[in-house]
């Protein structure tokens, strides 16, 4: 085999490799150090890859910087102040120059209302935004669809807990079977209320 093809045949094994081997992690519990930003962080970084890709990149400041504006170049639906929150959060605890603090709170999780909360800590904010399309309808969006729907709830719960296909498109929402019922149905509420 030519010298050239058989660096892309090896570089596509390792990527295909990497790619399942992800596939098989997100399915497990995978988790950053605790600190301010890790919530956020975790819940936008597995949007596209695994958070072992994280763990085992220590970065400088300046490098985390240009990575997540690279990602942002490749169209990464997020916000200047996420990246903000990310950035110091990976600058702290994946910096190769220096060791990582003892694991605190998530100040970020922590702070906002209850829905607030829940959204941000379910991932919620990686393909929905208060008021534009990212990968899945805005919140505005689903509650002018669903304006005047006495069921409105109940179903948008099930969804949210089931996921599913098609009412948006054809990018699937995932399941979210770990959402307790008064969560989810606070989720609901709130969703309905972004009028």
């Amino acid at each position: 085999m030519r010298p050239e093809l058989a660096g892309a045949a090896a570089q596509f094994i390792a990527l295909s490799a990497a790619l399942c081997w992800g596939t098989v992690l997100a399915q497990g519990e995978e988790k950053l150090i605790p600190g301010p930003g890790s919530t956020l962080t975790e819940n936008q970084c597995k949007l596209c890859h695994e958070l072992e890709h994280i763990r085992r990149a220590r970065l400088s400041r300046d490098e985390w910087a240009y990575n997540l504006r690279n990602m942002r170049e490749r169209g990464w639906p997020t916000t200047d102040a996420d990246v903000a929150v990310i950035h110091e959060y990976l600058s702290v605890y994946y910096n190769r120059d220096q060791p990582a603090p003892a694991p605190s709170a998530d100040t970020h999780a922590a702070q906002g209302d209850p829905a607030q909360q829940l959204l941000g800590a379910n991932g919620c904010t990686g393909c929905h935004a208060p008021d534009k399309r990212i990968v899945g309808p805005s919140f505005r969006e689903v509650a002018a669809k669903y304006a005047g729907d006495k069921e409105a709830a109940a179903r948008l719960a099930s969804r949210i807990r089931s996921g599913g296909q098609g009412a948006w498109g054809a990018v699937p929402m995932p399941p979210n079977p770990q959402i307790q019922d008064a969560d989810l149905r606070r989720l609901a509420t709130w969703v309905l209320e972004q009028r």
